[in-house]
């Protein structure tokens, strides 16, 4: 599927659709960590979150195929490769988002709505602009910033972190949803 269509039917998703993509992209990113919720929780948030960061070249890789996909014969292989690699970046984000807000003391509910928020926003963005461009790469790299720094607010901005752990999790849904549409 052209990806210009991909953005553009994924960003017809509905708050309930988004949620749902959410729920399953954390439960299918455990084969990409392949690793329990628990054993993930007892990593710590700096941890969890350079296991994060460590797979975006590979999703910036994938999503720069996916981005290249022409016309309707799109590779249903490089849209699971995006999608399962998305799921388990957006699953160890999560995983951090989940441990500091244990150990600092808020409820990470508010921040998922916020990661939700911002998908909605970018794949509505992405579809309305109407030109080319490399969609999955840009989200891929605003991912990257966003939880490069939220890591390094860990030592200095206790809530900076979910601030852009959030970010960052808007961003990967967003591959995700692209990816799922694209036939990953």
């Amino acid at each position: 599927m052209d990806i210009n269509r991909a953005v553009a039917l994924a960003a017809k998703a509905d708050e309930t659709e988004l949620h749902r993509l959410y729920a399953e992209a954390v439960a299918r990113g455990a084969d990409d960590t392949s690793c329990t919720a628990e054993a993930e929780r007892d990593f710590g948030v700096l941890p969890l979150l350079a296991l994060t960061l460590a797979r975006l070249p590979d999703l910036a890789l994938v999503g720069h195929l996916l981005d290249s996909i022409d016309g309707d014969e799109g590779d249903p292989l490089v849209a699971r490769a995006a999608s399962h690699v998305a799921s388990g970046a957006l699953r160890l984000a999560n995983r951090a988002l989940e441990v500091h807000g244990r150990d600092v003391g808020y409820q990470t509910s508010v921040w998922v709505e916020q990661a939700l928020l911002w998908t909605a926003t970018e794949l509505s963005t992405h579809a309305t602009v109407g030109d080319e461009g490399l969609w999955v790469v840009d989200e891929a790299r605003a991912a990257a910033l966003a939880l490069a720094a939220a890591a390094a607010a860990t030592a200095s901005d206790r809530m900076l972190v979910p601030e852009q752990v959030a970010e960052g999790l808007g961003c990967l849904l967003a591959i995700y949803a692209i990816a799922k549409v694209a036939g990953g």
